[in-house]
This record gives C-alpha cells, sequence and structure tokens, in this order.
C-alpha cells in the first residue's frame, strides 16, 4: 500500500510545475529535494539526481559559492539546503560541492549566539533567540559536516543544542515545547519571566522531531551528549501522543483542538508520522509508539490528500507562522496570530514531510533499512 502511495507523491513531485523554486533559496525545499534522494534509491530510480542537480546548480557556482546565502543576514533558514549539496557531494564527488559545504560550515562558526549560554540564535535579526525551527535547519548539517571531516569537539556543541532547546522551552506539565525561547526577555511576544513564546505550535515541535531523529543519523553512538537528544525524542513522542486527535492528525495549536478557529493542520501531522516511524525503525521508542504512527498515517489520506489531474495533493498547510520583529507587531504569538495565517495546499513544508513519512513507510513493505 505504502510503496504505490510513495511513487505517486514521488512522480508527483518530479511532473508537477515549480514543484522547487528556480530563484529562491527556500528551506522548504530542501526538506522535498532530501525526501525525493531517500524515495529515489529506495526505488532504484536515478531521476532524482537530476531534480536535485538542477535545484542546487542554481545557487551554488562552480567555484562552490553560494551568492544566494552570501548577500544575506545570517539566519539558521539559510543552512537547510546544505543537506542537499551533502546528499550530491556523495554521489558526484564534485569538488564545488565540498567547498560549499565548507563555506556553509563557515557560516556556522560565524553565527550569533545567545549571551553567556553558546545557543545558536535563529537569526541576526532574531538576537538571542532560540525557535524550535533553528534546530531543524542547523543542527543535522551540523552534525553530518562533523562525521564528515570534524572536529569531534562539535559533536559536544551540537548536543549542546537540544539540551538548551529543552531547559527553556519544554514545558513539564504539558510535555510540550514552546516555539520560541528569548533569552533576553525582551521581545514583546516572549513572557517577562520564561522568555517563552505564549503557544505551542504544531509545526515548530515538527520541526524539532525532525532535528533530533536526523541529527541522530550522524551522532555517534557512544557520545555521552546523545543522551540529550534521545531525551527530546522521548519528550516529545510522550507529549504529542497525548494531544494525536481522534483521526490521528494534530492541529495548528497542538493543545487547543476545542478553540473555535483551530484546525486540522497537515505538515506537523505528516512530520510527527515521520517521527514516530523513523523513532521506532531505529530503536529510539518502543514499538508501542507504532499504533500512533499508524493513526497519523491514515488520518493524513483521509483528511488532507486528494488527487486531481494525475497528481497528489495536500491540504490544510499553515503556510508560515513567525515571531516578531517589532516591525510585524500582528506576529505576537497569540492564538489569534497563528490561526490568522494563510491556509494553503501543497506547500513543501507539508509536501517533503509527507514523502518523508512515506518512504519510512514503503521501506518497511519493501523489507529494506534506510
Amino acid at each position: 500500500m505504502y510503496i504505490n502511495r510513495m511513487k505517486q507523491v514521488y512522480e508527483t513531485a518530479l511532473t508537477r510545475k515549480n514543484s522547487v523554486s528556480e530563484t529562491n533559496w527556500m528551506y522548504e525545499d530542501g526538506v522535498l529535494l532530501r525526501a525525493m534522494a531517500a524515495t529515489g534509491a529506495l526505488l532504484e530510480d536515478d531521476r532524482y539526481l537530476s531534480f536535485l542537480k538542477r535545484y542546487i546548480d542554481n545557487f551554488v557556482t562552480e567555484d562552490g559559492r553560494i551568492p544566494f546565502v552570501e548577500n544575506r543576514p545570517p539566519s539558521v533558514d539559510c543552512l537547510n539546503n546544505g543537506k542537499v549539496i551533502f546528499t550530491l557531494y556523495h554521489i558526484t564527488h564534485e569538488d564545488r560541492y565540498k567547498k560549499a559545504l565548507a563555506y556553509l560550515k563557515s557560516c556556522i562558526e560565524r553565527h550569533p549566539r545567545l549571551d553567556g549560554c553558546g545557543g545558536f540564535a535563529h537569526k541576526k535579526i532574531y538576537p538571542n533567540q532560540m525557535w524550535l525551527d533553528g534546530l531543524f535547519m542547523l543542527q543535522p548539517l551540523y552534525a553530518e559536516y562533523t562525521k564528515e571531516w570534524g572536529p569531534y569537539e562539535c559533536f559536544e556543541d551540537i548536543a549542546k543544542q537540544f539540551a538548551l532547546i529543552t531547559r527553556f522551552a519544554y514545558d513539564e506539565e504539558k510535555g510540550l515545547y514552546y516555539h520560541a525561547y528569548d533569552h533576553s526577555r525582551s521581545m514583546f511576544w516572549a513572557d517577562p519571566v520564561t522568555g517563552c513564546s505564549p503557544h505551542f505550535w504544531g509545526r515548530a515541535m515538527g520541526w524539532l522531531a525532525m532535528a533530533a531523529v536526523d541529527t541522530l543519523d550522524y551522532f555517534p553512538a557512544d557520545h555521552p551528549g546523545r543522551n540529550a537528544i534521545l531525551d527530546v525524542v522521548e519528550k516529545i513522542a510522550a507529549g504529542i501522543v497525548r494531544y494525536q486527535s481522534p483521526s490521528g492528525v494534530w492541529y495548528q495549536i497542538l493543545d487547543l483542538a476545542d478553540r473555535k478557529g483551530n484546525y486540522k493542520e497537515s505538515s506537523c501531522t505528516c512530520m510527527f508520522a515521520y517521527f514516530l516511524k523513523k523513532s521506532v525503525q531505529m530503536g529510539y521508542l518502543p514499538d508501542s509508539f507504532l499504533s500512533s504512527a499508524d493513526k497519523a498515517m491514515d488520518g493524513i489520506f483521509s483528511e488532507f490528500i486528494n488527487e486531481k489531474d494525475g497528481l497528489v495533493h495536500i491540504g490544510n498547510v499553515c503556510l508560515v507562522a513567525g515571531l516578531g520583529p517589532a516591525k510585524k507587531p500582528h506576529r505576537n504569538g497569540s492564538f489569534a496570530y497563528y490561526i490568522s495565517e494563510p491556509v494553503v495546499e501543497d506547500d513543501n513544508k507539508a509536501f517533503g514531510p509527507l514523502l518523508w513519512a512515506l518512504t519510512r513507510y514503503a521501506a518497511d513493505d519493501m523489507g529494506k533499512f534506510i
């Protein structure tokens, strides 16, 4: 069942117009591209390679520069697509990809940090702020680079980021992570005591969930810092199953399903399905969590997926949600704000995780380990 569904989504991405941008280095495109690589490898179909190259080669020059990133202020969002460059480097061994990765590593080294604790700030325009999203954008790339070229000491820095986000943003009572944390406690959206934003946004926790399981792919099994990442996996898993709806999906604001205006949101549901399935496959979680993963996959197809013109479409995608800056006071982290952002179809923030989740399930059906 899942093999055919995976093939349909894969073919949709290959054939539909504007599957990825040709002009904008968008982090969500990187999510889809990495999923395409995993699917293509599973199917032994190398069409994904030209799909990846067509995107990356629009932005990486022959000498390994990435002008799109060079010309922008530091932002963790600009780092995510480096994971696609890694995929291409491992396949082609082209020197320009290695140079591009070295440049992105230098961006990590120069990236702004929170005062006094060493956490990575989300962006230069968001100083002293850690967002859950940022761990997904930065940490798996940082870990893969460290595994490939070192230095080994960087693994301690990577593990620290997961420990910090738990210390700063985890709510023990709810079992969930707040979207963001302001170390200065000066932002208009931040609680003056805790520094946290007001709500538990589904996709933010989805990003953190994927960050943890994807970083573990490259993290040494015997490194003591691994426990901080596994702790995040366990906390997220225990938390999200508490708020899974009867149909198997999750809401835009996780713990307020009954509040008027809240809605079932597809990107976080796909992320959680991927996270739960992969965590069980890799031995990070017990088999008991499979029922929640299976229920999520059923819910995705009953609630969000439709087919038309021979293509697969996914609806109920929150287009974007952020916090601040000062010139955007409406992005205040309130419930009203989160439900006011546009809800769209086929955004890669959902389409990519959908394919990731399907690839995990299809691998089981095919008797393959990924």
